[in-house]
C-alpha cells in the first residue's frame, strides 16, 4: 500500500549543466558474458565515443571526482584503478591500489581529495583510504550488523554532511543469497569515523532499520535519502524509501515493487520530486517515471532493448542509460540518451564497443545547490511528548505528533540561557508520530555537559517546549 510522503526539505534541483551543456561519460564495459572487461570515453562535445581503451575487470564499477576517474574492480580482483583525465590522452593510468584480496569492493565516496571510503561487501567493515595514493588510513567495524553467516555486505553509500550512510545488506549466503531479516542503513560520522547510534535506548550500536530489505542505491537529496530497496528475489516485497538524513525518520516505501511492476533495479532523480526507476519482471527491463511527491508511476519508456539495464544516470537534461540488450539482439546494447524531462529518446543506442555496464558523468556538480520552496503548509496542530528516560546519560526519546495536515516543524534543544544547542527536525513532517533521539551533543558534534535542557517544538505559531536533563 503506498504511503504519501513529504519531504523534509522541498527541494527545486538547480542541475548542473544549462540547456545544450553537457558533460563527459566514462563507461566501464564488459562482454555478453562477463568474461572480459573494458572502458568507453564520449567527450562532453562528442557523438561517439573512444571505445575498447583499456583493459580493466570484467565487473568494474566506476566513479568520478576532482579530475579523476575512479575504476572500483569488484571480486576477483579487489583494487581501485585510478585514471588521470589528461585532454590530450583521457585515459591515463595514474596508479592503482588493492583493497584486500577477496573483498570485493562495491563503491568509493569522498570526503575530501585525501580521503574517502570504500565499502567491502565481503567483509564487515568499510575501509578509510587517502585517494591520492591508496593507503589505508583506518578500518570502521561493522560486524555489529552482520548475519548468521558472519558479514554484513555493505554496499552502496551516499554522505549527507558530516555523515557516511552504508547500506547494509545482511544477505545470507546459506539460502540463495536472499536477505536474512532486517536491512540496514550504518550512519558514520566522518568527522570521529565513529558509527552513530540512531537509537540509545537499544543495546548495541543502532542502525536506521530499512522498511524492506536490501538496499541499492542511495541518492541524495537535500536533507533527504532516497533509497532503492530489492527485497527478496521472489516477491515484490521492495521499493523505494525516503529517510530523513537529520532525524533518521523514514518514511517507508513511497513507491513499491508493485507500482513499478517488477524488481526495481537503477534509480536517479532529475528534480526534487522526479525521477526514473528500472524495473524487470525477467527476462524484461523497463524504465519508468515516478513522482515522489503523490506516489505516481508513469508508463514506461520507449526505446530500449529490453534487455539487462546496469547503470543509469540524470546529466543535467539527459538521462542516461546503460542497456546490454538482448540474447536476441546484442546489436542493440550501447548508451541510450533520454530527454529527463519528457522522456523521450533522442539518441542511441551509441555502441561502447563491449556492452556497457557502468556509467561515471564526469562532473563534479551534476547537482549544483537546492533551494527552498515557497511557503509550506503550516499543520494544524501538534504535539510535543514527554521525553523517555528522562533524567538520561546516553541519549533520550523525543515523541511529537503532527496533526491536521503536513507542515513545517522546527524540534531544537536550548540550554537554560536559551542558546541553541542541537537542531533535531526542521523541515516538513507528515501528518502522524515521529519521534527523535537526542545523542547529547551539540550541532557540532560536540559533547555537552550534565544539567538542564529544553527542547521546543514550533510549528507556525504553535510553541510547544519540555524539559531535559543529562545526567553522565
Amino acid at each position: 500500500m503506498f504511503r504519501k510522503m513529504t519531504l523534509s526539505l522541498a527541494l527545486t534541483i538547480l542541475l548542473a549543466a544549462a540547456a545544450g551543456a553537457e558533460s563527459g561519460l566514462f563507461v566501464a564495459t564488459t562482454s555478453a558474458d562477463f568474461g572480459t572487461g573494458s572502458a568507453a570515453y564520449l567527450p562532453a562535445d562528442a557523438d561517439e565515443p573512444r571505445v575498447n581503451l583499456l583493459n580493466i575487470h570484467s565487473d568494474a564499477g566506476v566513479g568520478y571526482y576532482d579530475g579523476m576517474v575512479y575504476v572500483v574492480n569488484r571480486l576477483g580482483q579487489d583494487n581501485i584503478l585510478v585514471l588521470d583525465l589528461d585532454p590530450a590522452e583521457p585515459i591515463t593510468p595514474f596508479f592503482q591500489f588493492s583493497v584486500g584480496n577477496g573483498t570485493n569492493p562495491q563503491e568509493i565516496e569522498f570526503v575530501s581529495a585525501e580521503k574517502a571510503y570504500v565499502s567491502l561487501n565481503e567483509t564487515d567493515y568499510v575501509l578509510i583510504v587517502n585517494p591520492q595514493d591508496g593507503s589505508e588510513l583506518g578500518r570502521i567495524d561493522l560486524s555489529g550488523f552482520a548475519d548468521a553467516d558472519g558479514l554484513s555486505e555493505p554496499a552502496q553509500m551516499a554522505l549527507v554532511g558530516d555523515r557516511l550512510f552504508v547500506g547494509i545488506q545482511r544477505l545470507d549466503r546459506d539460502n540463495f543469497w536472499n536477505p536474512a531479516g532486517q536491512s540496514y542503513l550504518a550512519v558514520i560520522d566522518t568527522q570521529t569515523d565513529a558509527l552513530i547510534d540512531v537509537d540509545p535506548a537499544t543495546d548495541g550500536v543502532q542502525g536506521i532499520e530499512l522498511a524492506s530489505t536490501n538496499p541499492g542505491d542511495i541518492l541524495v537529496l537535500g536533507d533527504q535519502l532516497v533509497i532503492a530497496e530489492v527485497g527478496g528475489y521472489v516477491e515484490l516485497e521492495g521499493g523505494i524509501e525516503l529517510i530523513d538524513a537529520n532525524s533518521f525518520s523514514s518514511q517507508g516505501l513511497v513507491i513499491t515493487e508493485e507500482a513499478l511492476g517488477g524488481q526495481i533495479g537503477e534509480i536517479t532523480m532529475v528534480s526534487a520530486t522526479r525521477g526514473y526507476a528500472t524495473s524487470s519482471a525477467w527476462p524484461t527491463y523497463d524504465i519508468l517515471p515516478f513522482d515522489l511527491s503523490n506516489g505516481a508511476v508513469g508508463e514506461k519508456l520507449s526505446g530500449n532493448s529490453g534487455g539487462y539495464i546496469p547503470s543509469m544516470e540524470a546529466d543535467g537534461e539527459r538521462l542516461i542509460v546503460a542497456d546490454r540488450g538482448t540474447a536476441e539482439d546484442l546489436d542493440a546494447a550501447g548508451l541510450l540518451i533520454f530527454d529527463a524531462t519528457s522522456g523521450t529518446l533522442v539518441a542511441g543506442p551509441i555502441s561502447t564497443g563491449l556492452p556497457p555496464n557502468s556509467i561515471a558523468v564526469m562532473s563534479d556538480d551534476k547537482i549544483i545547490t537546492a533551494v527552498l520552496e515557497e511557503a509550506a503548509a503550516v499543520p494544524q496542530a501538534a504535539r510535543l511528548m514527554n521525553a523517555f528516560p528522562n533524567p538520561f546519560n546516553a541519549g533520550t526519546q523525543i515523541p511529537f505528533a503532527v496533526e491536521g495536515g503536513q507542515g513545517q516543524v522546527s524540534l531544537v534543544v536550548y540550554d537554560m540561557l536559551g542558546r541553541q544547542i542541537r537542531s533535531l527536525v526542521d523541515g516538513l513532517m507528515p501528518i502522524g508520530s515521529h519521534a527523535v533521539i537526542w545523542d547529547g551533543l551539540d550541532d557540532t558534534g560536540a559533547v555537552v555537559g550534565n544539567g538542564a535542557y529544553l527542547v521546543e517544538l514550533r510549528t507556525g505559531a504553535l510553541r510547544a517546549t519540555g524539559k531535559l536533563m543529562l545526567l553522565k
